[in-house]
């Protein structure tokens, strides 16, 4: 990974008001959905929280040295002294069960199970604790249909006294009792002889025969690409990556890669395999499609299959190029979000009353910022767009929210010819390369009583815009959130979309002259 790359990367967690600085890239490909997360929490109570003075002192001197730790590499001891902030905070007292409380983990070797199946349960901590917890602990694994629901089984129980995970972890096998099939919580208990008790949840789906059923198919999409590579049927390919990708939701839930909860993996098979049986037969069950549906591709840069999510005007017919949108999601979401959130799809409404194709890129990890791979992946979505449908270059557009915004902020920096206008929500970045990209247009909104981005980030961006001469129209939402100021600006994202084209080349030269 290269010096530039690190730098950036730094640059945007430090705009995007996350705590911790200077992350490498090594920590972010592991734990940056805990550490950004955790952050990017302690953040957001800390400028929601009225604090006394003394509180604040003590928070700010935690902030410190989390930071520090972070330096360090110590990225334990970093969340340590965030979820202590974080407690006092809250009003609640920092002791030792309250240090476990936070520290203790647990994660399931497999979350895709059978009646009769062994599985182990890994307990860890996220950091080590400062003060031994004394007294003793009642440790208890149950099975339960949700967290609130009384308990269908035991599947463990043992008493002793409360252990330092950190020093010694513990792997628990438990054996899945014969429930129906479903989605399932597998339920640990710690209960110390005084106080309240901890509990920590682990989804999982009991699923019979789906296990066969998804490596069925997994061969069965791969014979069918085998075979289309030696008859060079390249035209075909792209929508296999889409068939695999659905079949291969099982593995990412198997390694709890992705929510479980939210997949019908059966219905995910049965489409795989129909579309499968279009490509043997040597149709193309993706073109021409229109309306709201899922893609994948295999990216070049690891060999993987990354997801994206398309949605396709009725009036499309492909007599005629369309104006394309990259939208972007927040942290922690995905390529579903845009869609399946705000107002349960109202982006996808104004959509299809403008007449825009609309793609939006998983971006790898859900807390990758755009940069790196993430960036590749949503300039690789472009292109994939492209290929299939017949895309307007003058009219390619982005938005996004949050983590998007400062995506959208920082992908149109490095593709500075690509996009006709942006339309960061939410969002900021470095106002120091604004000058690379004046002569996009860009409308920027962001609410003045964001606790999660400060206001202020919008602001510089927008500051930067004027002084280099660029283009930019602000709408800062009185008494905004975070949240609610998104929907209620979509028509004004399509309108200001519908208004520019890129600009040429000696517009785009007047502009970095600040004319």
């Amino acid at each position: 990974m290269s010096t530039t790359l690190l730098r950036r990367k730094a640059q945007m967690l430090f705009a995007c008001a996350v705590l911790l600085a200077a992350i490498p890239v090594s920590a972010l490909a592991q734990d940056a959905a805990q550490v950004l997360a955790v952050s990017v929490r302690f953040g957001t109570i800390k400028n929601t929280k009225q604090l006394n003075e003394q509180t604040l002192t003590e928070v700010n001197r935690l902030q410190k040295l989390a930071q520090e730790a972070n330096a360090a590499k110590h990225y334990g001891e970093a969340l340590k002294y965030m979820f202590h902030g974080m407690a006092l905070m809250d009003g609640q007292e920092w002791s030792p069960f309250n240090a476990f409380r936070a520290a203790v983990t647990v994660k399931a070797e497999r979350a895709m199970l059978e009646p009769s199946q062994a599985v182990k349960l890994h307990v860890g901590q996220l950091f080590e604790l400062d003060q031994k917890v004394d007294g003793s602990v009642n440790f208890t694994i149950t099975i339960k249909t949700d967290e609130t629901a009384p308990p269908i089984k035991v599947l463990q129980s043992l008493d002793g006294p409360i252990p330092d995970y950190a020093v010694k972890p513990y792997d628990a096998v438990v054996t899945i009792p014969d429930v129906p099939d479903g989605n399932y919580r597998l339920n640990i208990t710690f209960k110390p002889s005084a106080g309240d008790a901890i509990s920590k949840s682990i989804p999982v789906r009991v699923d019979r025969g789906l296990s066969a059923k998804a490596a069925a198919a997994k061969k069965r999409a791969a014979d069918i690409e085998a075979l289309l590579k030696s008859k060079k049927q390249d035209a075909l390919l792209s929508s296999v990556a889409t068939a695999e990708y659905q079949i291969g939701l099982f593995d990412l839930a198997n390694a709890g890669e992705i929510n479980l909860v939210r997949i019908n993996f059966n219905e995910a098979l049965a489409n795989a395999n129909a579309m499968l049986d279009q490509i043997a037969a040597g149709k193309d069950p993706l073109a021409p499609r229109r309306g709201d549906f899922k893609k994948a591709y295999r990216s070049k840069v690891d060999d993987t299959l990354q997801p994206y999510r398309l949605f396709v005007p009725t009036s499309y017919d492909g007599s005629k190029a369309y104006p394309l949108i990259i939208a972007l999601h927040g942290m922690g979401g995905d390529e579903n979000s845009y869609f399946d959130g705000y107002a349960n799809g109202a982006f996808k409404t104004a959509a299809e009353a403008h007449g825009y194709i609309v793609a939006c890129p998983k971006g790898r990890q859900s807390a990758s910022m755009y940069v790196g791979t993430a960036e590749k992946d949503v300039m690789d979505v472009l292109a994939e767009v492209q290929r299939s449908y017949r895309i307007d270059s003058d009219r390619v557009y982005m938005t996004g929210h949050s983590m998007g915004g400062f995506g959208t902020w920082s992908v149109a920096i490095n593709h500075p010819d690509v996009f006709a206008a942006i339309a960061p929500i939410a969002g900021g970045g470095n106002p120091m390369e604004i000058p690379k990209v004046a002569h996009i247009p860009a409308l920027v909104v962001h609410g003045d009583a964001d606790k999660t981005v400060p206001v202020a980030r919008s602001r510089t961006m927008v500051a930067a815009e004027k002084q280099a001469g660029g283009e930019v129209k602000y709408i800062e939402v009185p008494n905004g959130s975070h949240i609610s100021i998104v929907v209620p600006t979509f028509n004004e994202v399509f309108d200001w979309f519908d208004g520019h084209k890129r600009k040429s080349a000696d517009a785009k030269a007047a502009a970095a002259q600040g004319k």
